[in-house]
């Protein structure tokens, strides 16, 4: 039995692949948004959404369907290493937001009811088969669907990457990252991010009576211990933490992911384009990804939306470019930023000295934050900050 002809179909009903298909079916064509879990969907996942995420929710609609008991306002991001340096910064850009990842897909998926030209279906794997000039056959439960164009939404480890031939060579070094959440009220208006060896541990506000603790670290720990078990394995290297949180009792179990450095050679070719994490990972150190991905699918709307109302046919890699070439600028800024952090990380006593550098230079460490998101370019580079972070870099 066949499903017939659609437009777009978005494999991966994350925030990626929920905002491609509302942008898709609000401009009237018809979108297909299939996840092979259910709905709403968890996932491991920092859970902080920067002020510039934030924007591109209000701007698809789904900001209104939030339920602010299971958000929380964040200033900033807070620096603590195990040898007591500290750092903080508000975002110049205004407050971001926790929030939780059940009520972030729910509120997708409440927003993406109101649109006619867009159906998402859960508990739905799709099997990609050959492509043609009418567009990629797709079997959705022994159906067959022909879309236009397949947009990857499926995350780090994509299916549609591989499938579409654009995996990348991954490195050797291998990074892991578990999260929990608890019941205690937030003792912080900021994200904070403990530093001790070669891990880090992210806690994010995700509600009035709830926080989220995510453990990044390149190790393979994760290899020999259970979900539970790691977890307070990984918590016994943060002291400070572990004080906040005595007596705070788990509201979830522990989940594990990882490696999570994906490379991919492109991001479109013929009929495909990839969105969010499948489109190449770099790592969570920054705590950039929703609002990247959703960045990304505004990218990937604009340039090829247009073209798809007024064309028949398949999107060519050649149509495509202009997405490729405007994430590319987008991505590279942040990767920047990224690999920068994840050198500190693997030189615990310089991460020590540049977090000390940076609680005396707020300013610096704000335009930093502002540069991740992308909301301030290079060539505003605080040269002379840098240049004293780098003396007391080097002095200590």
């Amino acid at each position: 039995m066949s499903l017939g002809a659609v437009d777009v179909l978005v494999v991966g009903g994350g925030p990626a692949g929920m905002a491609a298909g509302i942008s898709f079916g609000r401009a009237g064509l018809r979108t297909l948004v299939c996840e092979s879990g259910s709905l709403p969907a968890d996932k491991p996942c920092g859970e902080g959404v920067m002020p510039a995420g934030l924007a591109y929710l209000e701007r698809l609609g789904v900001s209104p369907y939030l339920d602010l008991e299971h958000t929380r306002a964040l200033a900033g991001i807070h620096y603590r290493s195990d040898c007591g340096a500290s750092a903080s910064a508000r975002f110049a850009e205004g407050p971001g937001r926790g929030i939780r990842r059940t009520e972030l897909s729910r509120a997708f998926c409440e927003r993406a009811q109101e649109i006619d030209a867009l159906e998402v279906r859960p508990r739905t794997p799709v099997r990609l088969g050959l492509r043609g000039p009418d567009g990629t056959e797709a079997w959705l439960d022994g159906r067959k669907a022909t879309a236009r164009l397949i947009v990857g939404a499926d995350g780090f480890r994509s299916e549609v990457r591989r499938w579409a031939g654009l995996q990348g060579v991954c490195p050797r070094r291998r990074r892991f990252a578990i999260q929990q959440h608890f019941r205690c009220a937030p003792w912080s208006e900021y994200v904070e991010v403990h530093w001790a060896g070669d891990a880090e541990a992210y806690v994010t506000p995700c509600g009035r009576k709830e926080v989220g603790v995510a453990v990044l670290w390149a190790a393979e720990e994760k290899k020999t211990k259970g979900g539970q078990r790691l977890m307070a394995s990984m918590l016994s290297r943060f002291p400070q933490l572990g004080a906040s949180l005595r007596g705070a009792e788990p509201s979830a179990g522990a989940r594990a992911i990882g490696p999570m450095h994906q490379v991919a050679r492109s991001p479109v070719c013929d009929g495909v384009g990839l969105v969010g994490d499948a489109s190449g990972y770099l790592d969570a150190i920054t705590g950039e990804g929703i609002s990247l991905a959703l960045a990304q699918v505004q990218a990937l709307y604009d340039a090829i939306g247009p073209w798809m109302i007024s064309h028949d046919g398949v999107p060519t890699a050649r149509d495509l470019q202009g997405y490729s070439r405007r994430i590319s600028g987008m991505v590279r800024q942040h990767q920047g930023i990224t690999r920068l952090v994840l050198f500190l990380s693997r030189n615990p006593r310089l991460a020590e000295r540049a977090i000390k550098g940076l609680g005396r230079q707020p300013e610096l460490f704000r335009w930093l934050l502002s540069a991740n998101m992308g909301a301030v370019s290079a060539a505003s580079f605080p040269k002379l900050e840098m240049v004293r972070l780098a003396t007391a870099l080097v002095r200590g």
